[in-house]
């Protein structure tokens, strides 16, 4: 990695099954390099499943293209039992021990809850990374750090882990701090366990949870491993037309609107700030930006150009039954919001739609991105 290069963060939201889209990004940014070709990206930085994304590229940083194509072949050959227990044996006795689990006394340890097992999952994740690799890419000078972002229940704090070069440091500041740690299974469940449909993960004495909750500035582990640009692979959902204001919304409605918050909404913010910080900086000589430690970051935000809504909708059908039986139980109907839906509708049809939108959107930007990535 040459030193006089500007150092590019790669930074992907959550966002569950839509983190497909992310793939369709990477598929048309991969195919502007050589086969053999390093990363663009020297630092990954990832919050859910998101934190999934980057970690299987993270492991390729020598070779970007092969990190992208191994990374597609696996959402596109994906199905919902590759990622909780979806038979309806699976679905019932999970259920079931959790409901037995509360009924023991308090002196028995309980599970964390969760309406999906995400054991499969687990397994997958074993199966496909190989982490080792992580610290031979950082030896090499092809990965300067990456970072997983879970959220712990313990502290109701934003946790960053992060591995890369010796120089990076720990932080800590208002509801967020970053750990060094060695990347495992672990630290990819946590970050990408959704609040009440995935159980929390177990990373030392503490529980945590999606990385999304309590993420307060999304760019600041990108910022803290020293990016100069950062490209932002977001998830939002795009609400292209309008629910009929006099009808009360429903839970379907409710969760939906609660999950786009909490995966989009401080992302927005902080990027404001940085603008705002950057406006402020170009004002100022350069002298002076290096009294002050601080330096302009130059970024992309890039998100889908239509909605998950209808997709999830035309897409519902091959959901598992037992999915769909508990969802119906639980008041959730995709008629009325599909929002929910496209969170955990991890089968192929709806997967590979989503990783062409990814794809279609980035070659309609390729001239502004291939400039960027300079």
């Amino acid at each position: 990695m040459a030193k006089d290069k500007p150092k590019i963060s790669l930074l992907l939201s959550g966002g569950g099954a839509r983190a497909a889209y992310q793939v369709g990004v990477l598929k048309a940014i991969a195919e502007w390099y050589p086969r053999v070709h390093h990363s663009p990206f020297t630092i990954y930085c990832g919050t859910s499943a998101g934190a999934i994304n980057v970690t299987s590229i993270a492991c390729y940083a020598s070779c970007f293209r092969l990190g992208v194509k191994k990374l597609e072949w696996i959402w596109s050959r994906l199905h919902s039992r590759r990622v909780f227990s979806a038979s309806a044996y699976g679905m019932t006795s999970y259920l079931a021990n959790q409901w037995f689990a509360r009924l023991q006394a308090d002196h028995h340890a309980r599970p964390p809850f969760g309406l999906l097992n995400s054991r499969p999952l687990r397994q997958l994740l074993n199966q496909v990374n190989n982490y080792k690799r992580l610290e031979k890419q950082i030896l090499a000078g092809n990965l300067h750090g990456i970072s997983i972002t879970a959220s712990s229940y313990k502290s109701g704090q934003s946790v960053s882990f992060f591995q890369g070069q010796q120089e990076l440091t720990e932080w800590d500041r208002a509801k967020s701090k970053g750990r060094r740690s060695l990347i495992t299974t672990e630290h990819l469940l946590a970050s990408a366990a959704i609040p009440l449909v995935f159980p929390a993960t177990r990373i030392g004495q503490a529980y945590y949870g999606d990385g999304s909750i309590h993420q307060l500035a999304p760019l600041r582990p990108s910022l803290k491993m020293g990016a100069d640009k950062i490209l932002i692979i977001d998830l939002i959902n795009q609400k292209l037309s309008q629910r009929d204001p006099t009808k009360a919304p429903g839970l379907a409605a409710l969760g939906g609107h609660l999950m786009d918050t909490i995966f989009s909404d401080t992302l927005t913010a902080d990027l404001e700030h940085l603008s705002r910080t950057n406006s402020l900086l170009q004002a100022l000589p350069e002298s002076e930006q290096k009294m002050l430690g601080m330096k302009i970051v130059d970024h992309i935000h890039l998100f889908p150009s239509q909605s998950f809504e209808p997709l999830a909708q035309e897409n519902y059908c091959h959901m598992p039954p037992m999915t769909r039986a508990l969802m119906r139980l639980a008041g959730i109907s995709p008629k009325d919001d599909a929002a929910i839906t496209s969170y955990i509708l991890f089968e192929p049809a709806y997967i590979n739609a989503l990783i062409e939108l990814g794809y279609q959107d980035t070659q309609e930007q390729e001239t502004i991105l291939r400039n960027f990535l300079k």
